[in-house]
């Protein structure tokens, strides 16, 4: 692995094109002359197949085909099993370390993250080898890829690339495996694990011909985790995501990348000053505003696993921050170690909808909300329970406590008593510690490691939803049917990416984000292994789909315009064009099809992935009876008009 942490203490640092020592080591032409595998694409014909091919195709590579690469990529490419296969009869069973995987499966993100294939959702795979305590059942391969290539330079993603593309091999690309909807996933995939790109470089007085300032280089493995480190030891502040692990240049930056800071700064990717990305073609190049914008304009926004697999980023930065920070909870039980009563159902969700009519004001300072509206119990009674955390910038304890007390005011009016919060002083984003929040506090952590393994679908409430009677009823009532009629979780983020807060970025970002107070997500619950349960069958899986998107119709049909944050959203959205990427689209189709005509990069809900299909899947997508779309069967094309190379 390859890591390198300065700071660059120099007046003032001019822009280029390499960051980081690894990016120097790239594949050359000279390379490739007696290897045809491997050569860009510019250098000869790529064959142009009805499907990507699988082990049992004659056209697969051979045993001898795939050593020579491994010794090509100085072996770095690994063949791993799936992760639970130690829980399964054969030469690896181990009881002891299936009984650990068992206890910490759902909610152990960092054992996910540095497993190659790995990835927090589980269902996308089809359930091939989960954790059980039964190891007479079966494990399979299934959608997890079959071949990784752990990359460590640039010339290792290169390759992946090439070889990928010239034997016509599914791709696959993880990062830290943060992963909804299976994009990180693909049977028979040759996979690039660009986790091990490691990188980190603070510029106090960085300049370019468009910004100068305080700025970070990243590689394309760098966590949260580490960059937080980073930014503690030079007194800075950056976009980082919301759970320690989250690799902060994949998918998390290319799809937008809200954090504590979304109200003030904008979004990850109206703060990115340039990319290093290896393209479908294999070739290391340079996307910013005056080097490859059209790229660098897809890339921001555009969704990840659609252009390229980045190397490194320069990201703005500025002065650090503080944050104060305050929980408020309610609830229709009593709540244990508090005086407040159980409210009724309507004072309850009179008291949701005054805190909504709150959220404008939050953002509008800079702030950030962070809520849950989720089934609860005390003993014998069941109800349901809001919390939320109200975080501001910049703010000293008596001016948090006078900014919350209008809400608190509101809130006692109504018959809801609430304290003052018993507010916390944060120095940048607090590291997240509490999976199960107490009365009152409310670590604000990642999703996925909250809803592991869960149906989840997204929507943005805009400004009108916030700020008149009927906007706010129409949607206080659309997410208490959610709730209360279809049994489901309600998880919501008020910030508010405005183009003011973005500095006017031109970027691929979905138009309708910068209109919004509520980025409102919906899902069917937590999702756990005892070891015993056998995983539901794939038709009920689809019933509780359905079942979402029956309710998610109903935040839609108040939301016109709208969308959904791709990353949080369900994939197979019926309107996921409209909802992940909006007006934007057309010029993104675009892109794809003059970046990427051969079909290299290929994700569930990116950019023309309706002109392929997974076939031959246990999820049944494609089927008589419909189905959804799990990764363990074959990519096709899903109009074919014949073989030939282009």
């Amino acid at each position: 692995m390859l890591l390198s942490v300065a700071v660059f203490l120099a007046l003032f640092t001019s822009s280029f094109a390499i960051n980081f020592d690894f990016e120097r080591i790239q594949l050359t032409e000279a390379e490739t002359v007696d290897y045809p595998d491997i050569r860009f694409a510019d250098q000869g014909a790529v064959p142009y197949e009805e499907c990507k091919y699988l082990p049992e195709d004659d056209d697969w590579p051979q045993d001898e085909d795939w050593a020579r690469f491994n010794e090509t990529l100085g072996g770095a490419l690994l063949k791993p099993l799936p992760l639970a296969t130690p829980c399964y009869a054969g030469p690896l069973y181990n009881a002891n370390i299936c009984a650990l995987l068992r206890m910490q499966w759902a909610f152990n993100t960092p054992l996910h993250a540095s497993d190659p294939t790995s990835i927090t959702s589980q269902w996308s795979s089809g359930y091939s080898c989960v954790p059980t305590s039964n190891p007479n059942s079966t494990c399979t391969q299934g959608g997890w890829p079959l071949y990784v290539v752990n990359a460590t330079t640039a010339r290792h993603v290169q390759l992946a690339v090439n070889f990928a593309r010239n034997r016509n091999i599914r791709l696959a690309i993880k990062n830290s495996g943060h992963d909804f909807n299976g994009k990180t996933l693909g049977g028979g995939a040759l996979s690039v694990w660009v986790h091990n790109l490691k990188g980190l470089t603070y510029y106090p007085n960085y300049t370019s011909p468009e910004y100068t300032g305080r700025a970070v280089a990243y590689a394309g493995g760098t966590s949260t985790a580490e960059a937080s480190t980073l930014m503690l030891k030079n007194n800075f502040t950056m976009h980082v995501a919301g759970g320690s692990t989250v690799g902060i240049a994949g998918g998390w930056l290319q799809a937008g990348g809200h954090s504590s800071y979304t109200s003030q700064h904008g979004l990850a990717a109206d703060n990115a000053l340039q990319l290093e990305v290896v393209t479908a073609d294999g070739r290391l190049v340079t996307a910013s505003a005056k080097e490859n914008p059209d790229l660098f304009w897809a890339l921001r926004g555009g969704g990840g696993g659609n252009y390229g697999i980045i190397t490194s980023v320069i990201m703005k930065a500025w002065e650090r921050t503080t944050t104060v920070s305050g929980s408020i909870m309610f609830s229709t039980i009593p709540t244990r170690g508090t005086n407040q009563a159980a409210l009724s159902s309507d004072t309850f969700w009179a008291g949701v909808r005054e805190y909504f009519s709150y959220c404008i004001p939050i953002v509008d300072a800079g702030g950030l909300g962070y809520n849950f509206i989720r089934h609860t119990a005390s003993g014998n009674v069941t109800g349901l329970s809001f919390q939320t955390s109200i975080s501001l910038p910049n703010k000293s304890m008596a001016q948090y406590r006078a900014f919350v007390r209008p809400l608190l005011q509101r809130l006692n009016d109504i018959g809801i008593a609430v304290p003052i919060p018993a507010a916390k002083r944060h120095i940048n984003p607090p590291m997240h510690s509490s999976l199960s929040p107490q009365p009152h506090h409310l670590d604000k952590r990642v999703v996925g490691e909250l809803i592991p393994s869960a149906w989840i679908a997204s929507r943005f409430f805009l400004r009108s939803s916030h700020s008149t009677p009927s906007g706010l009823d129409s949607m206080t009532n659309a997410i208490r049917s959610l709730i209360e009629e279809g049994g489901l979780t309600f998880h919501g983020i008020n910030h508010a990416p405005t183009r003011n807060a973005s500095g006017n970025a031109d970027n691929a970002v979905l138009p309708a984000w910068r209109d919004a107070v509520l980025h409102a997500q919906g899902f069917a619950g937590d999702r756990h292994w005892d070891g015993t349960t056998i995983q539901r069958s794939f038709s009920d899986e689809k019933k509780e789909h359905d079942h979402l998107q029956k309710y998610m119709q109903k935040w839609r049909d108040v939301t016109p315009g709208s969308g959904s944050y791709q990353n949080e959203g369900d994939a197979q959205d019926p309107s996921w064009k409209e909802a992940f990427y909006g007006a934007n689209y057309a010029r993104l189709e675009g892109m794809k099809k003059t970046y990427d005509p051969w079909g290299v990069f290929w994700v569930i809900g990116g950019v023309t992935s309706d002109e392929w299909e997974v076939r031959g899947s246990s999820g049944g997508a494609g089927s008589a009876a419909g189905g959804i779309v799990t990764q363990d069967g074959r990519l096709c094309r899903v109009d074919f008009d014949g073989k030939r190379s282009i």
